[in-house]
């Protein structure tokens, strides 16, 4: 009977056939994705420290149809309700997120985003603003320059602030010792399956159990002290509906711009 014991020579045998077998199956994927036969996949990872936080708003009820015609929403997407917490009711909601990312870019990054009908029978999520610490690429922008995005933890106090002094979105926080830990409604997670941007391109999004059974906690937005000057202070009430901080980090693979072989076909 053949022993299932490794030699020394037999685990370097296989490491240096492990490397040359992925290599080969990289190259090859580089080839296909540059012809169009293969999407790109790339790690997008989401840091723990400072922690990822989104500050979620209620629309107005009056200003949602002010907010859809500003937006001027791509073809065949329409805003939505969304509960954030499984115990939420549907509401329209404009969410801000602030956090760290290495991967696909590194720094800190700010995302404002509404949440849309596709025709899929899911809400996505849209984003409406991006702002990033460094030099970034997306797909409405290109190349986006670098701005003012600070996010910080001291302690238990969180402080972040987005976008120039006559137009920044300022907050700060203290995470209680004794935060609730809360669950997220499926579609609020699900959401997260296709990303779409203001002129329609979406990101496909694939993620693990840092995001499925999220460890979030759930911070009192009575004590947030915030100042809006953004233009979207004009259509959300002032008063933030949820603050959730995430605890740990959360993993990604993106497929970027993954709908714009389909747009052009049309």
């Amino acid at each position: 009977m053949p022993s299932n014991d490794l030699t020394r020579r037999g685990l370097l045998l296989r490491r240096a056939l492990r490397r040359f077998l992925y290599a080969q199956m990289a190259l090859r994927s580089a080839v296909m994705i540059a012809l169009g036969r293969e999407a790109p996949l790339v790690r997008f990872t989401v840091e723990d420290d400072p922690p990822s936080v989104y500050l979620v708003f209620r629309v107005e009820p009056d200003a949602v149809d002010r907010l859809a015609a500003e937006l001027d929403l791509p073809p065949g997407l329409r805003l939505a309700p969304m509960r954030c917490l499984a115990d939420d009711e549907p509401a329209h909601l404009l969410t801000l997120n602030v956090y760290r990312v290495s991967g696909i870019t590194n720094g800190m990054r700010a995302e404002w985003s509404v949440y849309v009908e596709d025709g899929s029978g899911r809400t996505r999520y849209l984003i409406v603003d991006a702002r990033s610490s460094g030099r970034s690429m997306d797909p409405v922008d290109v190349i986006t320059p670098a701005s003012r995005v600070e996010h910080r933890r001291e302690g238990d106090v969180v402080s972040l602030a987005v976008g120039p002094a006559g137009e920044a979105f300022e907050a700060s926080f203290t995470i209680p010792p004794d935060a609730a830990r809360v669950a997220s409604a499926p579609e609020w997670t699900t959401a997260n399956d296709e990303i779409y941007w203001a002129n329609g391109i979406s990101d496909r999004t694939f993620y693990d159990g840092g995001l499925a059974d999220a460890d979030q906690v759930l911070v009192d937005p009575a004590t947030v002290q915030l100042t809006d000057r953004t233009r979207w202070a004009a259509y959300v009430e002032p008063v933030p509906h949820r603050v959730l901080v995430f605890r740990e980090a959360i993993e990604f693979v993106v497929s970027p711009w993954a709908n714009v072989d389909e747009l052009a076909r049309r």
